[in-house]
């Protein structure tokens, strides 16, 4: 086991000082390709720091070339082919300077995509594992719609949190929000233009015109979709993020909710799109209903992920599909297996079933509002108001931070990538940019720790935007 002196009251983060470490040993030949370090979650106990302060140490060694990540089997030593000799010398002794940080290395990331996966839970899912790899059904092919033990564990979860009334019958599995969309796109034949809101989801829009889509950007008014827009326009088919506004974080109201639906009952083969992301983390206040809980119509398509709410990495998502829709699609995609591997869903069922999804979200929801109030404190604390303000609605797992000073976005970027940070603008999220647009970044905390955003919240306040 490697053993590191740690210096909790040195400015330099702990997990520079675990890289620079092994760096160093791996420099002097001590610790020599091919050995294996210690798994992350073994380090972490043995020198009593979180587990993705060592992640974070082994993810700068990975980027520099000293190590590599083999999947399923840890961390290697890389073999070094010019090691820095070091010499035990009473008389003497040599420095060796650090090479600089490439360039491609990020030592702060405020992803709004990522979550934590240090608090995953393990044992658990391990446990549930073990069952499953010993059932002979999870090496069968599976319905096509899903196997249906999931379709009813998802029906009951969305009854209870969402208030969507469905039958399992209509509930379609699928691997990703990308998947669902694409299915879509085949059902409604390129009949339509599909409206989206502006700024939206970048990789939504990206597959309906790559299936050929027209789309049209509907911009956000008074921080809600345009439903008189959306009356002007050619569509019949329209994409919202309603009960958390992918990237603004608004909610649309219930009235705005009563005009869109209005629109779409006006005339038949109109259809609502309403993409559920991040509803299980709301900080604020209660729940938002859905706007599915709303339709009496049969005229929203239902669209929810596990990717954030469990791992993106199970590649599950399901659509509630109307009554209305559900014989079209039979007809034109009940042909195409569906690419969860049974063996995912099995698994997933029993963790919803089991009770662990709903303990799980309880502590995830909790651990998530301590990390966003936290950024909000140290945001508080380093930027006065007239250099920043926030906005994002005490929702979902990254808040906006609008920039009040005088830097242009290029001189900000150039900033960010000296001081190792990775922004994420929102610029990004626009179809077409606001005449009156001032530089916004994206800023994920699911990630990071408590120590990782006091000092990347410092650094952006020192180094950034000053």
């Amino acid at each position: 086991m490697i053993t590191i002196s740690i210096e909790n009251n040195s400015q330099q983060p702990i997990y520079i000082q675990i890289y620079e470490y092994i760096k160093r040993e791996i420099l002097s030949g001590q610790l020599q390709a091919p050995a294996k370090l210690p798994s992350t979650r073994s380090l972490a106990a043995h020198l009593e720091v979180s587990r993705t302060t060592v992640e974070t140490a082994y993810e700068q060694l990975v980027a520099e070339g000293y190590v590599e990540a083999k999947e399923k089997r840890g961390y290697f030593v890389i073999p070094i082919t010019h090691l820095q000799q070091f010499h035990s010398n009473t008389t003497s002794t040599v420095t060796v300077p650090a090479p600089p940080i490439p360039e491609q290395a990020r030592l702060f990331d405020f992803n709004p995509d990522m979550i934590d996966t240090e608090h995953f839970p393990y044992s658990i899912w391990k446990s549930l594992s073990k069952t499953q790899i010993n059932s002979a059904d999870n090496f069968v092919a599976g319905e096509h719609f899903g196997d249906y033990r999931l379709r009813q564990a998802i029906a009951r979860y969305l009854r209870g949190s969402r208030g969507v009334q469905c039958s399992p019958e209509y509930v379609v599995v699928g691997a990703g929000l990308d998947h669902l969309l694409q299915m879509l796109c085949l059902v409604f034949e390129r009949r339509t233009p599909v409206a989206m809101e502006d700024p939206g989801y970048p990789s939504a829009r990206q597959v309906l015109l790559a299936n050929g889509y027209d789309v049209i950007d509907i911009p956000l008014h008074n921080y809600s979709f345009d439903t008189q827009a959306l009356a002007r326009s050619d569509a019949d088919i329209c994409y919202v993020t309603p009960s958390h506004q992918f990237p603004l974080g608004f909610v649309m109201p219930v009235s705005r909710r009563q005009e869109l639906l209005r629109w779409a009952d006006e005339k038949a083969g109109r259809y609502i799109i309403e993409d559920d992301h991040d509803s299980e983390f709301r900080y604020k206040g209660r729940p938002i209903p859905s706007l599915h809980s709303l339709d009496t119509k049969n005229k929203v398509i239902y669209i929810g992920t596990f990717s954030k709410a469990v791992s993106p990495a199970i590649r599950t998502s399901y659509m509630v599909l109307p009554e209305t829709l559900f014989s079209q699609y039979k007809n034109l995609c009940g042909g195409f297996s569906c690419p969860v591997p049974r063996f995912i869903q099995s698994l997933l069922t029993d963790f919803i079933d089991g009770g662990y999804f709903e303990k799980h979200l309880n502590r995830m929801r909790k651990i998530y509002k301590g990390k966003h109030d936290f950024m909000l404190q140290k945001i508080k604390e380093y930027f006065p108001e007239e250099r920043a303000e926030i906005s994002g609605d005490h929702a979902g797992l990254y808040i906006i931070f609008h920039y009040k000073g005088a830097l242009s976005e290029q001189e900000i970027a150039i900033r960010a990538k000296k001081a190792g940070i990775l922004l994420h603008p929102l610029r990004n999220y626009y179809a077409s940019l606001p005449v009156d647009y001032k530089p916004a970044y994206l800023l994920g905390f699911a990630n990071l720790n408590t120590d990782m955003i006091a000092q990347g919240i410092r650094r952006l306040s020192e180094q950034v935007f000053v």
